[in-house]
């Protein structure tokens, strides 16, 4: 058996409301990948951050590289060689790449930070990573980078050190194809040099992908550990979430009725190049392109988020002007964005706030905010979209992420919303909220709603859509009606341009 680096026994963490985690044990063994699965709120994340000294834990013992030890911050965790790279990157965008790596230790002469070590340094830990690493300069802003680029400055964050065990937290949630492969080059490069990974992922493809042993948290406890060679997705899933079930299921008897929303010729700039179609109710259109398509662009604009500079947008036959976000919510429009923590919500503060936010002048009286409506209804919706919180009252970025976006979506019920614009609905939640949503927006639309679904990920869009377009360079490439004769691939040539004529 290889070399146990790290191990954690009986770690337990509680907040507010909340056991994160409940007597749990994790092994790590050098040079090796090790996934850690759970639905949304099992613990994992919390592990890791106790691991990687982002919070105290509460009872327990690590034992490192055979040393029980104590670690109390990130910085003492990084100087033993323990690094988190996490789903939000923490990188100051206004700073150059170089600053960023050597942020808490620029290298200095006669107490001046010297710029030419921290250039050269930085180059070397870049050809270090390879080709990927290599495709900007070390005096580059953060903020000129693309989010695989972001990713590797944090890889080089960690490596900058002495590093021997890093932590992945959903690492591929913001990146392309190209980019999440590069990703798992570099790290099979980094467990040929002995350092450990350990991976958290909602994606359970990936794992068989990349890792070599899967532990499974629920409701913060350990379930168990086991090759990723000896289990297939289902035992997974089943170990997530304690049964068996299907993630897609059609409601046989929905009916899709007459158009709600036509756009014509919608355009801004080179994004999006004048866009025509149209969304019928009780339909969920689906809407697929790869990284730089226009799909998100295209509903920023439907949102007035941003200002088309041509084009018309009608709802319920009648032309409607979209120049600020207050207009589509006039119109009953709901927009769920893909940065759930950046744009949907607003994480450091409560459940109600995040909830009525859209509505709240229907709450008032004369200026004057009736608490118990206001609780009543947030009341309702948490039972009803199943949230799991201690109260109302809890703020938002204290909850997993699956019963974040429940929120961002809940908001937007209790506006009455009747056009829900969907980005990326499922990102970086388990497959246990997966499920929950998807039946969610399948109820949804049995009640009349209409729904635009962007997503990336190509088994989602085929079960969930009634019909769907695929956007490329700025435009539609194609509008597919009958959504159950395509396969990925065929979704695929259209996204690229490689389709027959």
């Amino acid at each position: 058996m290889s070399e146990i680096v790290l191990s954690c026994k009986g770690i337990s963490k509680a907040f507010p409301g909340v056991q994160a985690l409940d007597s749990v044990d994790f092994e790590l063994l050098r040079g090796e990948v090790h996934a850690l699965c759970g639905e949304n709120g099992a613990g994992k994340s919390t592990l890791v951050k106790i691991i990687t000294g982002m919070y105290d834990k509460d009872a327990g013992e690590i034992i490192y590289e055979k040393k029980r030890v104590d670690y109390k911050t990130v910085q003492e965790c990084r100087r033993n060689g323990i690094s988190l790279i996490p789903q939000e990157f923490h990188l100051a965008p206004t700073l150059t790449v170089a600053e960023n790596i050597f942020m808490t230790a620029h290298p200095t002469k006669k107490g001046i930070v010297d710029w030419n070590t921290m250039w050269l340094k930085t180059r070397a830990l870049q050809e270090r990573l390879g080709p990927s690493a290599l495709s900007f300069k070390p005096q580059q802003l953060v903020s000129e980078l693309s989010m695989g680029q972001r990713q590797l400055v944090e890889v080089m964050k960690a490596i900058s050190t002495e590093v021997k065990v890093i932590a992945f937290d959903e690492p591929t949630s913001s990146l392309s194809d190209e980019e999440t492969a590069q990703l798992f080059n570099l790290i099979r490069q980094l467990t040929q040099e002995g350092i450990c990974i350990i991976y958290v992922t909602h994606r359970l493809a990936e794992i068989f992908s990349i890792c070599g042993r899967v532990s499974v948290f629920k409701d913060g406890k350990y379930v168990g550990t086991n090759s990723v060679s000896d289990v297939e997705t289902n035992d997974i899933v089943s170990m997530m979430v304690g049964r068996e079930m299907k993630m897609f299921e059609k409601n046989p008897k929905k009916q899709v009725g007459g158009v709600v929303l036509d756009v014509k010729e919608i355009k801004r700039g080179e994004k999006v190049k004048g866009v025509s179609f149209c969304l019928k109710k009780g339909e969920i259109l689906g809407v697929f392109g790869i990284v730089g398509s226009g799909r998100t662009e295209m509903a920023r604009l439907l949102f007035g988020l941003d200002k088309k500079e041509g084009g018309q947008i009608f709802i319920n036959g009648r032309e409607v002007k979209l120049n600020h976000p207050k207009d589509a919510v006039a119109l009953k429009m709901g927009f769920l964005p893909e940065d759930r923590r950046g744009e949907g919500l607003a994480v450091r503060l409560n459940v109600s706030f995040n909830t009525t936010k859209p509505f709240i002048k229907r709450l008032a009286n004369k200026g004057v905010l009736n608490l118990m409506r206001e609780s009543r209804i947030v009341s309702q919706l948490i039972e009803a979209l199943n949230i799991k919180t201690p109260g109302t009252g809890t703020i938002v970025e204290n909850l997993s992420g699956g019963n974040q976006q429940k929120i961002a979506v809940s908001k937007w019920i209790g506006a009455e919303s009747d056009i829900l614009i969907f980005d990326e609905p499922t990102r970086g939640i388990d497959v246990g909220a997966k499920s929950e949503i998807y039946r969610l927006m399948e109820k949804l639309t049995m009640e009349g709603k209409s729904i635009i679904m962007i997503s990336s990920e190509l088994p989602e869009i085929l079960a969930m859509s009634d019909r769907l377009l695929v956007f490329r360079d700025g435009l539609i490439a194609a509008d597919l009606p009958d959504v159950r004769r395509l396969t990925e691939e065929d979704v695929m040539r259209y996204a690229i341009g490689t389709q027959a004529t």
